[in-house]
């Protein structure tokens, strides 16, 4: 009489008593951060200074913006920066401003954004569901109407 068994094939430097490890999983995806805004109307000598980069490159129409992330502006230059809810802040010459990190609040779209130096104009589409904080070094303003600041 045979008998035959049928036993599953194991690798190569596996014993009968060791169950062969599974594949390994493919490493996660990583999410990439939302830009927190625009270039837009980029005009003159325009840099771009990313978060993540120590190098000033050339600023370029559309190209999107990072918390974190600095735009200059030299001598008759000038740029607009378009946040995704609407409100956009007008660079004038000899400015430099960061995209700063925005602590997201419910019910309302907030922008933050730091002015180092220079002179920026600010405008909310719609004021009454939106709040644009610009910070300086020496104050903050937080603004959720219409508010002009000279």
């Amino acid at each position: 009489m045979l008998l035959a068994l049928a036993l599953p094939a194991l690798p190569i430097g596996c014993s009968a008593d060791e169950k062969p490890s599974a594949p390994p999983s493919p490493p996660a995806p990583t999410r990439q951060p939302e830009p927190r805004a625009h270039l837009k109307e980029v005009h003159g000598d325009v840099k771009l200074k990313r978060a993540t980069g120590d190098e000033w490159l050339a600023a370029k129409e559309s190209l999107p913006l990072f918390e974190n992330d600095k735009v200059r502006t030299a001598a008759g230059a000038s740029a607009r920066v378009i946040f995704p809810n609407g409100g956009m802040v007008n660079l004038g010459e000899d400015a430099l401003i960061a995209i700063s990190e925005t602590r997201l609040r419910p019910g309302q779209e907030r922008t933050d954004l730091t002015v180092i130096k220079g002179q920026v104009d600010a405008a909310l589409e719609t004021p009454a569901t939106q709040s644009l904080s610009v910070s300086t070094p020496a104050a903050t303003v937080q603004a959720g109407r219409e508010i002009v600041f000279r």
